[in-house]
């Protein structure tokens, strides 16, 4: 019996992992010398990352596909950009500000999403 329940909480966490896999976070600002710093925190965490640092192109709503998480960081973005976000944070997708553009910090707030997301399941 306990071999039956830790196969069945294997096989969701596979499927919460596939699910976080078609994933995509939109990070605002920061710096785009960064970027691949970005990508490798939030793929280490199995989502997809789009890092937007001057403006949001026309088709980038379609393109990021479902968007688990909006990164705005405030301390490097321009009000422009800010208010672009707004669009892409219309479909429910959370928003967090961070104060700094450090890759620590990002790191911080995906990890509280992830244990948000784990809670949840």
């Amino acid at each position: 019996m306990l071999k039956r329940d830790r196969m069945k909480a294997e096989r969701r966490s596979q499927a919460a992992d596939r699910k976080r896999e078609e994933q995509t976070v939109l990070v605002i600002g920061g710096s785009g010398g960064m970027s691949s710093r970005y990508r490798d925190v939030v793929e280490k965490h199995g989502w997809s990352l789009r890092h937007y640092e001057n403006r949001v192109p026309p088709g980038a709503r379609h393109g990021a596909g479902k968007v688990a998480l909006i990164v705005i960081m405030v301390t490097m973005v321009s009000h422009a950009l800010r208010d672009q976000m707004q669009s892409l944070a219309s479909d429910g997708a959370p928003v967090v500000y961070l104060r700094s553009a450090s890759v620590s910090a990002l790191r911080s707030a995906l990890e509280q999403r992830a244990a948000l997301e784990q809670r949840a399941a």
